[in-house]
């Protein structure tokens, strides 16, 4: 957000719109906005930023206005996680979205992607086009999902 002035159009992490559900979770690991974020089941008290094979897609970590001095923007290890399990969000390309709406797949990396093949599918959307990697673009979060 700037000093002054209008807030920026899009953050990463932030929610778009009014209507979206979030529930809270124990960062198993730092947790960065804006990124994908997995239970493992037997433990759903807790999420992770990294997925393991049999994990569920819970939803999209969001924008938090705390920082801490070690890590800016980051919900460390602990932490309660702020996690958009519907609704819609702002989130990095991982490569070029061009025909929105279109599947949305999580890459291992944190980013989304429009290409399925060695990404993780948790049932996300792209609402909007973005014509630059790793630049902010709309995704739909549509609730929790088995990853297989």
């Amino acid at each position: 957000m700037s000093a002054y002035g209008n807030m920026d159009a899009a953050i990463l992490g932030l929610p778009y719109g009014l209507d979206f559900t979030v529930e809270s979770f124990p960062a198993a690991a730092d947790i960065s906005a804006g990124r994908p974020v997995y239970q493992t089941p037997g433990t759903p008290t807790s999420v992770t930023p990294t997925y393991t094979v049999g994990d569920v897609f819970v939803g999209i970590a969001m924008f938090n206005q705390r920082a801490c001095n070690d890590a800016v923007g980051t919900y460390e290890q602990y932490d309660v996680v702020n996690v958009m399990t519907r609704g819609q969000i702002y989130v990095q390309a991982a490569a070029v979205v061009s025909t929105a709406p279109a599947a949305a797949y999580a890459a291992s990396t944190g980013l989304f992607s429009p290409t399925a093949s060695g990404n993780y599918n948790g049932g996300c959307m792209f609402r909007g086009n973005q014509a630059t990697v790793s630049g902010l673009v709309l995704v739909e979060v549509n609730g929790a999902k088995l990853v297989a």
